[in-house]
C-alpha cells in the first residue's frame, strides 16, 4: 500500500450512501502501476450538497477530479462546464475532471467499460437479444453503448415507465435500425444486464428470476461490491456470469486517460 503525501493527488469518488463503494481498491493500485501519486477516496455527499462539495474540491491543486456514482450521475451531467458526446446523449455523467480556473470537463465512460468488459468475456453477440433491467445512470450507458456496437435488439426494463420510455425514444432516434421492445420477455436473450442497484444488500429482491432465462444466456451484474444472490442464482443455473469488477477494470484506463487530459 501506498500512503499519500503532500504531493499526492486525489480522485473522489461520490455517492449516497457511500459504505458499498469499493472502487478504491481497484483504483489506487491501478494509478500506482502506472507512475501516478493518485488516490481514490470515497466521500458520502447528499443530493443537496452536490454541487457545493464539487465546486469547493475543485479548488484545490490536489485534486485531479471526480468518480460520481448512485445517485449523482444527473446531476453531475448538469453542474459540468463541458461534457463529452458519450454523456451528451446520455444525460448522465460518472467522469469529471478539473481544469484550469476548476472549470469542469465530464463523460460518461460506464458504457465504454461495460461493452469491453462483456467482449472480453465473449458475452456480446449483436445478433442476440441482449436485455437489460434499469435506466438510470448506468443503464442508459449500456443502451447506448450496445446500440453503438451495432446490436440489433435490445430490451429495456424498469420499475417506471417514464425513464425507459424517454431512454427508448433517444436510442429510436438516432439508432433507427435498432429494434427496442419494452415487454417483461426473456425467451430469447442472450445477454441479460442487471443495471439497477438491487444486490448491494443482501436483504434486496433478485432483479428478476434467472430461471427465466435461456440455458445459453449470459448474466452481467454491474455490481461490484459484492458478489450478488442474482450472480450465484444465476451460476446455480449454470449461466456464465460477468460481475461489476470487470466493468471497473476496462473503465479504469478510459477514465484515467480522461483525468490526465489525454482523452
Amino acid at each position: 500500500m501506498q500512503f499519500p503525501t503532500g504531493a499526492s493527488r486525489f480522485v473522489f469518488i461520490i455517492a449516497h450512501p457511500a459504505a458499498h463503494v469499493g472502487a478504491p481498491r481497484h483504483y489506487s493500485p491501478y494509478f500506482w502501476d502506472n507512475g501516478l501519486d493518485w488516490h481514490m477516496v470515497p466521500l458520502d455527499v447528499a443530493p443537496a450538497h452536490l454541487a457545493e462539495t464539487i465546486r469547493t474540491l475543485a479548488r484545490s491543486e490536489s485534486v485531479v477530479g471526480f468518480n460520481l456514482t448512485m445517485p449523482h450521475k444527473p446531476a453531475a451531467f448538469e453542474l459540468c462546464d463541458a461534457v463529452g458526446p458519450a454523456a451528451t446523449f446520455e444525460g448522465v455523467g460518472n467522469t469529471i475532471r478539473i481544469e484550469a480556473g476548476g472549470r469542469l470537463i465530464g463523460d460518461s465512460f460506464d458504457g465504454g467499460g461495460f461493452l469491453n468488459a462483456a467482449r472480453e468475456a465473449g458475452v456480446f453477440d449483436p445478433e442476440r437479444r441482449c436485455v437489460v433491467i434499469g435506466a438510470g445512470g448506468a443503464g442508459r450507458a449500456i443502451c447506448h453503448a450496445l446500440a453503438a456496437a451495432g446490436l440489433k435488439r435490445i430490451g429495456i426494463l424498469n420499475e417506471t415507465p417514464g425513464p425507459v420510455e424517454a431512454l427508448a425514444a433517444k436510442l429510436r432516434g438516432k439508432f433507427p435500425k435498432l429494434e427496442i421492445g419494452l415487454e417483461d420477455e426473456f425467451d430469447d436473450a442472450g445477454l441479460l444486464v442487471n443495471a439497477t442497484s438491487l444486490g448491494l444488500n443482501a436483504t434486496d429482491a433478485l432483479p428478476m428470476d434467472p430461471s427465466r432465462l435461456p440455458s445459453d444466456c449470459a448474466v452481467f451484474d454491474i455490481i461490484a461490491g459484492r458478489r450478488t444472490e442474482f450472480m450465484t442464482a444465476a451460476a446455480a443455473r449454470g449461466l456464465k456470469v460477468v460481475d461489476g469488477v470487470a466493468m471497473i477494470r476496462h473503465q479504469l484506463p478510459l477514465q484515467t486517460a480522461f483525468w490526465k487530459g489525454e482523452a
